[in-house]
């Protein structure tokens, strides 16, 4: 079984979402230029973070819990990145080092920027995408007691690493394959359902397949020029140095 594994984007939707909780009465961890850290709100975080690996990997939330959980040396190599990344101290440094740079970059107008809006944006409309095709997806899976049954005995016979764990964590794993196998089978005809619920008018004045065939303005420009008019501002905003005129001294007789 495959995770890609996802890292800081996590942790920075996590703190944009919950940087200010509500009704916080809990411990004070620290407080970072002002703002109070507090157990809420690292634990909000931390679950969020969960919740999003197992949505957007379509991977069980349960089965991700199990691996945070295993010591890492028993673990596949393709899991232990998982496994450290979640381990609660380096999850905290993370989100910590993360909360410094947000707060840095909000003082310094970063997050202002036209352009870093439009990314934030941008990122926002992919995830929200993904989180809602595999929420429809999910509505639409069906695994039963005996199917996760039949999964795990047929990876018993495949894989013989299986054999060794107990019969619980087999139908475990059992039911997160199918899960996975049933949602590639789902995902086009969901696909299909979302899109005939949204009107679509089209602008026949509009050469659509010609503009882009020519692609946007960005691939025409040439990189050259650009580099160019950054130097001719780095070099326009460097002060003039002045060479200081030393006093003539007489010489002597």
């Amino acid at each position: 079984m495959k995770f890609k594994l996802i890292l800081i984007n996590l942790i920075t939707l996590s703190i944009f979402s919950f940087a200010g909780c509500e009704d916080d009465n809990s411990s004070v961890i620290e407080t970072l230029d002002g703002e109070k850290l507090t157990v809420k709100k690292f634990e909000t975080t931390y679950e969020t973070a969960i919740e999003s690996m197992s949505r957007m990997q379509n991977v069980e939330k349960e089965n991700l819990i199990k691996i945070v959980s295993t010591d890492i040396e028993e673990l596949d190599e393709q899991l232990k990145s998982i496994n450290y990344q979640f381990q609660p101290k380096n999850f905290y440094d993370n989100y910590r080092n993360m909360y410094m740079i947000k707060t840095a970059a909000d003082k310094s107008g970063f997050t202002t920027r036209a352009d870093i809006k439009n990314i934030v944006k941008y990122l926002e409309m992919q995830t929200v995408s993904q989180l809602y095709i595999t929420e429809q997806v999910e509505k639409k899976i069906k695994i039963t007691d005996e199917d996760a049954s039949n999964k795990c005995k047929d990876l018993r016979e495949k894989d013989p690493r299986m054999k060794s764990v107990t019969l619980d964590r087999c139908l475990q794993i059992g039911r997160g394959v199918l899960k996975q196998e049933e949602s590639q089978k789902i995902l086009p005809k969901v696909l299909e359902r979302v899109k005939e619920g949204i009107s679509i008018k089209h602008n026949d004045k509009f050469d659509l397949e010609q503009y882009l065939k020519t692609g946007p303005s960005i691939l025409k420009k040439d990189p050259s020029k650009d580099k160019e008019k950054e130097s001719d501002k780095s070099s326009e905003s460097k002060p003039e140095t002045k060479t200081e005129e030393k006093p003539v001294v007489p010489e002597s007789k």
